[in-house]
C-alpha cells in the first residue's frame, strides 16, 4: 500500500484539468497595432483562475498499485484535488500549491481477516475492514518550466508528501494501538513533447521501512481528427524500480523478509476519457502488469501474505466519473 496512486490518477485527469483552466488569448491580440484594441481584447480573455481542481470516483477490478495487486477482488477508489495557483504578479509565476485526498473502499471480505502478521500468525481482527479502509492526504506544489512560447515542450515538476491513514488497523494486535500510517516524500517529473511524455517518480517512504522507489516510462495523448468529439485516448508503458526494503510486498515467510532491488514490475496501459459538458466526464482504463524480476516471481509465486503481490501477471481495470472546476 504505497504512494501515488496519483500517478495513475492524475494521468487520467491531468488532459481534462489542463484543457478547462489553460490560458488563452485572441490571436487577434497579437496581431493588432492599436493600443486600445489590444488591451480591449486582452481584458476579455479569460484569465488563469486563482483556484482550480479536478477528481474522479470510480469502480476498479482490484486494487493495483506500482504494477503490484494488493486485491484481486473489486474496489471503489476516488480522487479530489483543489489547488491555488501562486501568480501574484503578472509575468511571475510561482506554480501553484495544493491538497489532495484519495480513498479505498474494499468491496469484499477479502483482505479483512486473511494472511500473514509480521509479528503473529494471526493477521485478523479486523485488519482493514472494508468500507473506506483507506485514506491518503497529499500536500503538494507544482510549476511547469516552458522552453517555448507557444508550450509545447517542458518540464513538468511537482512534489508533496503523502499520509496514509489506515482506521480500522487501531484494533489489530500490533500491540500499542497505532493505525500503522505511514509517509511519502514524492517528486514527479514529466518532460512534455507534442510527440511523447516521458516521466519520472521518485518516491522515499518514511515511517514504515525507509525505502526508495523509481517509476519511470512514456505516454501520449491522442485528440482530434481521428477520433470523436471530446474523447482522448492515453496509451502508456511503464517501469518500477525499487530498492531491496521497498520490497516487503513479496513475503514467503512473513512481512520482515525483503529481497533484492532492481527492476521489479512492469505495466502497459490505456486510459479513456470523455467530457460530457464543462465540468464533468466519464473515464475507463485498462492495464496488464507483470512482475519481472524472476526472484520477486518466485516470491510471489510462494507467497503467503493474503493477496500481496500472488498474482505475476495479471490485467486491471475500472472505469467510472470525473470532474473538474
Amino acid at each position: 500500500m504505497r504512494a501515488m496512486k496519483t500517478i495513475t490518477l492524475l494521468s487520467c485527469c491531468a488532459a481534462m484539468a489542463c484543457a478547462a483552466f489553460a490560458e488563452t488569448k485572441p490571436a487577434a491580440a497579437a496581431e493588432t497595432t492599436d493600443p486600445e484594441s489590444k488591451a480591449e481584447l486582452e481584458e476579455a480573455a479569460p484569465a488563469i483562475p486563482w483556484f482550480w481542481g479536478f477528481g474522479n470516483y470510480g469502480i476498479y477490478s482490484g486494487y493495483q498499485l506500482y504494477g503490484n495487486l494488493l486485491n484481486s477482488e473489486p474496489t471503489l477508489q476516488g480522487y479530489f484535488e483543489g489547488n491555488m495557483n501562486l501568480k501574484f504578479i503578472d509575468d511571475v509565476d510561482l506554480g501553484y500549491f495544493g491538497v489532495g485526498i484519495w480513498s479505498n473502499s474494499d468491496l469484499t471480505d477479502k483482505r479483512r481477516g486473511s494472511g500473514y502478521h509480521y509479528r503473529s500468525a494471526n493477521y485478523g481482527n479486523g485488519q482493514y475492514g472494508k468500507a473506506f479502509n483507506e485514506w491518503d492526504f497529499n500536500i503538494h506544489w507544482g510549476k511547469t518550466f516552458w522552453f517555448d512560447d507557444k508550450q509545447q515542450y517542458g518540464l513538468d515538476y511537482r512534489c508533496g508528501f503523502v499520509w496514509y491513514y489506515y482506521p480500522h488497523r487501531r484494533h489489530n494486535d500490533i500491540g500499542n494501538g497505532s493505525t500503522m500510517t505511514t509517509m511519502d516524500f514524492n517528486h514527479w517529473f514529466t518532460l512534455k513533447t507534442p510527440y511523447v511524455d516521458l516521466f519520472l517518480t521518485y518516491v522515499r517512504e518514511y515511517h514504515e521501512n525507509n525505502a526508495n522507489l523509481w517509476e519511470f516510462g512514456l505516454k501520449h495523448t491522442f485528440v482530434g481528427d481521428y477520433l470523436p468529439q471530446n474523447l482522448s485516448l492515453t496509451p502508456s508503458a511503464t517501469f518500477v524500480v525499487r530498492s531491496h526494503r521497498y520490497n516487503w510486498c513479496f513475503p514467503t515467510a512473513g512481512w520482515g523478509e525483503t529481497h533484492n532491488g532492481g527492476l521489479a514490475t512492469a505495466k502497459i496501459g490505456l486510459d479513456a476519457n470523455y467530457q460530457l459538458t464543462d465540468h464533468i466526464g466519464i473515464f475507463a482504463k485498462v492495464a496488464y502488469c507483470s512482475i519481472i524480476d524472476n526472484a520477486l516471481r518466485d516470491a510471489a509465486e510462494h507467497g503467503s501474505c493474503s493477496d500481496y503481490s500472488q498474482y505475476k501477471d495479471f490485467a486491471w481495470g475500472g472505469m467510472g466519473l470525473s470532474f473538474n472546476f
